[in-house]
């Protein structure tokens, strides 16, 4: 059975800069969304792995018809 593709939303930090951001990524599993959603901050942030701290999973959202609850550009 396959799992259902999901849109995770996370809280991190830059640490360089001390900016906290949140970003949201569509994966099957936390585990794959936690590894997509660091190697897509540090790309989107010019900066390496080892700049960013991962914080906590702020949402999990379903597919309602085509649409997804929450939004990229959505503030929570």
């Amino acid at each position: 059975m396959d799992n259902e593709i999901l849109r995770y939303t996370f809280a991190y930090k830059v640490i360089s800069t001390g900016n906290e951001e949140q970003i949201s990524v569509f994966a099957d599993s936390k585990e794959k969304a936690f590894e997509l959603a660091l190697e897509t901050a540090y790309d989107y942030e010019f900066t390496s792995k080892e700049d960013i701290e991962m914080g906590q999973l702020l949402s999990i959202s379903k597919a309602v018809g085509d649409n997804y609850v929450e939004c990229a550009g959505c503030a929570s």
